[in-house]
């Protein structure tokens, strides 16, 4: 009776750390999705950075021919804070809404827009009043239709209520885990020198600046987006790998535990086996001596 207790809890014990391994094994199979899914976004964000910082450096050049200005406003400073959508990326989010709550803080008060659900929860609980909220797209195929509804709510803001300076806070992508935060100022926008300007003949010159004012929002936040969303894959990536090792440590600690347990119900065995033949060779001794 007294070896049937340990034995029993020997037997639930390896239960529960079969469980656990099990367990694991699922949770392990859910990172390694969500790897796998973070490092395809964070290739095809690679590819398109690059490209479209060039589109944006050729808009800045044909803004600056053009003409185009949008002075400041009496009103007050504007902000947009791009954040994250995603969850595991908590320390990514973390210094990005740290920036933006500083930044809001040395502006004073004024309108504060965030693209990022997740960031925007975190800049509430530090009492930032956020006057818009946005979901971000979380791959390159929605950046387009995201883009264009939120260019145009800010163009609109700005000019509607007299802003005196719209700034933006994000992240600049350099590599993986490598993604520190910078501040922009979007507008206003004077007007530059165009003695060297190409003379444009198929269009007037306020349809083009009109144009280009547009066309040069849209690809500011085209190519911050892009840094922002190569931030956040990258972050996510890093924090999915981490997870990962973590994982297989805990998974090869509990496998120890368990073959523990096997050598230690074996050497029971052996133990008892081996008592009861000397117990079988002390009673034949007795036997053959009466």
């Amino acid at each position: 009776m007294r070896r049937a207790k340990p034995q029993r809890r020997r037997v639930k014990r390896e239960q529960q750390l079969h469980a656990r391994l099990r367990s694991l094994h699922s949770l392990g199979e859910a990172i390694e999705a969500m790897k796998n899914l973070s490092a395809r976004h964070y290739r095809e964000m690679r590819v398109a950075v690059e490209p479209a910082r060039r589109y944006r450096e050729g808009i800045e050049r044909i803004l600056g021919w053009s003409g185009a200005e949008l002075p400041a406003g009496d009103g007050a400073p504007g902000l947009l804070i791009i954040g994250a959508e995603l969850g595991l990326c908590g320390g990514y989010n973390a210094r990005v809404v740290a920036a933006g709550a500083a930044h809001r803080a040395a502006l004073g008060d004024g309108p504060t827009y965030c693209a990022g659900r997740r960031a925007a929860t975190l800049l509430q609980r530090r009492g930032v009043a956020l006057t818009h909220v946005s979901s971000t797209p979380t791959s390159l195929e929605g950046i387009t239709e995201f883009l264009l509804g939120l260019a145009e709510e800010l163009l609109t803001a700005y000019v509607r209520d007299q802003l005196s300076s719209l700034d933006i806070v994000s992240t600049q992508f350099v590599g993986v885990g490598d993604h520190p935060t910078s501040v922009l100022r979007l507008l206003p926008l004077a007007a530059r020198d165009t003695d060297h300007a190409p003379r444009i003949a198929y269009v007037s010159p306020a349809i083009l600046r009109f144009a280009t004012i547009r066309e040069y929002l849209y690809s500011v936040l085209y190519d911050l987006l892009l840094d922002a969303l190569a931030s956040e894959h990258g972050a996510r990536l890093v924090a999915t790998q981490a997870a990962g090792h973590w994982l297989d440590e805990r998974m090869r600690r509990i496998q120890q535990q368990l073959a523990a347990i096997r050598r230690e119900a074996s050497t029971q065995e052996v133990i008892e086996i081996a008592a009861g033949a000397r117990a079988r060779r002390a009673q034949t001794g007795i036997q053959r001596t009466r």
